[in-house]
């Protein structure tokens, strides 16, 4: 795109018409000023073509470098490129050519300065806003008469400003003059860079730094889940030794007496204590299983949402004859991956719509049971799927738990979107033995 402007601004006469002029009137009047106001308007001409032409073959250089995978080549390119561009122009004997200043060893040495002083400037704005105090410096030693002999100034229009110079015997103030400009912009462009190389510096070191605070914040939330987790382990250890004088004393109780409604009532304490065992021994053991029924896993997954706030959101799908199948499974820790998708889907569901819906869905393919949970959010995107996470937590809450579990049971986790554009989770537990409906 640089580059096609480029061309554009190569047949553009207007400014060139308006440079003539100025030189007529500074022919006309011996006035010096015209003359200088012609070199300025020569400079800036020639500084906004050359911007075009360095910006373009810049970006060819870096997707040539990206496209390639050499990063010479984005170095390589705009230095052969530009001066070559120039030679094309001065061999055609173009009357809109913008004199290259030196011959091309001059050309050469410019690019090499421009891409030194520029390649840490981030952004093709702030490479441009470098770009043009640096290109408006250099192009004003082709309007410095003295500099003729060496090489610069070589173009038509160029030379007809320096020819008035010296016809108004003006030379020596153009001299003063145009390298008074060089200077001063040339310094300009130097602090100009400096500056937005700085600024990118503070830019990318800031970023470094809210990275690093990202990365020792997870490192502290995980040191408190590990100390959690580990004083929860500790606590439901301790909670075995009570509750074993527990079950130790119902069973007592229910052989020491006579009356039935006594041994009853012991028989329910024993039948809990053995339930909270369960638990924890669940809770403590991975591994630890127990054959339960799919309507029973369903029930317990319920009680537990039943204290949140998006229960009544929550519709539970489980057919009759299918409710009865039973699973050999850790159902403290399934239960909790289900309210972990459960809550996940909540958050995503009320994002989106005023009415969330959340669908509980449990089916049996003859080999395995599938765990379903649809939603009606916003669904997941592309990015997100092959991540499995998303910015707003979609997936990452409690998405390791979730997978830990499904791999612990020998089943899988998979996420994907519903048919109506909802978030779609799905837990597949294998049935290792022939299920009878």
């Amino acid at each position: 795109m640089f580059l096609c402007i480029w061309i554009i601004t190569l047949s553009v006469k207007k400014p060139l018409i308006a440079v003539y002029n100025l030189i007529n009137l500074a022919t006309a009047g011996g006035d010096s000023g015209y003359l200088f106001a012609a070199a300025g308007v020569l400079v800036l001409l020639n500084t906004l073509r050359a911007l075009f032409l360095y910006l373009g073959w810049f970006s060819v250089g870096h997707g040539m470098a990206r496209l390639f995978g050499r990063k010479w080549l984005a170095f390589a390119v705009p230095v052969i490129m530009i001066p070559f561009c120039y030679q094309i122009l001065e061999s055609l004997q173009s009357s809109a050519k913008p004199h290259f200043g030196m011959p091309a060893v001059f050309g050469i040495l410019s690019v090499v300065i421009i891409q030194k002083l520029t390649k840490d400037v981030a952004g093709w704005g702030n490479t441009t806003l470098a770009l043009i105090p640096l290109l408006f410096s250099f192009q004003w030693l082709d309007v410095i008469p003295r500099l003729t002999t060496l090489g610069f100034g070589w173009g038509e229009v160029s030379m007809a400003i320096k020819g008035v110079a010296f016809l108004l015997e003006r030379d020596e103030i153009l001299n003063l003059l145009g390298g008074i400009a060089f200077i001063t912009v040339l310094a300009g462009g130097l602090i100009t860079s400096e500056l937005l190389i700085l600024s990118t510096r503070q830019i990318r070191h800031m970023k470094r730094i809210r990275i690093q605070e990202r990365q020792l914040s997870r490192l502290r939330e995980e040191h408190l889940r590990t100390r959690s987790s580990r004083e929860l382990q500790n606590l439901v250890h301790d909670l075995k030794r009570p509750l074993t004088s527990i079950t130790g004393l119902a069973d007592v109780i229910e052989n020491s007496v006579s009356q039935e409604n006594i041994k009853r009532h012991a028989k329910i304490i024993q039948r809990a204590a053995w339930g909270m065992n369960q638990m924890i021994s669940e809770i403590l053991h991975p591994d630890s299983r127990r054959t339960i029924t799919l309507e029973e896993i369903l029930s317990y997954t319920m009680s537990q949402v039943s204290s949140l706030d998006f229960h009544r959101h929550v519709e539970v799908m489980l057919s009759e004859r299918e409710s009865k199948i039973t699973l050999e499974v850790n159902l403290v820790r399934l239960s909790r991956a289900l309210v972990n998708i459960l809550d996940n889907a909540a958050q995503a569901a009320s994002e989106k719509s005023k009415e969330p819906h959340i669908l509980l869905q449990v089916s049996f393919d003859g080999s395995y049971v599938l765990f379903s949970v649809i939603d009606n959010g916003p669904g997941f995107l592309q990015h997100q799927l092959r991540e499995l996470s998303s910015g707003r937590n979609r997936t990452g809450l409690g998405l390791a738990f979730v997978r830990e579990v499904a791999l612990e049971h020998k089943g899988t986790l998979d996420i994907g979107n519903s048919d109506n554009g909802g978030g779609k989770v799905q837990i597949r537990i294998p049935i290792e033995r022939e299920v009878l409906l």
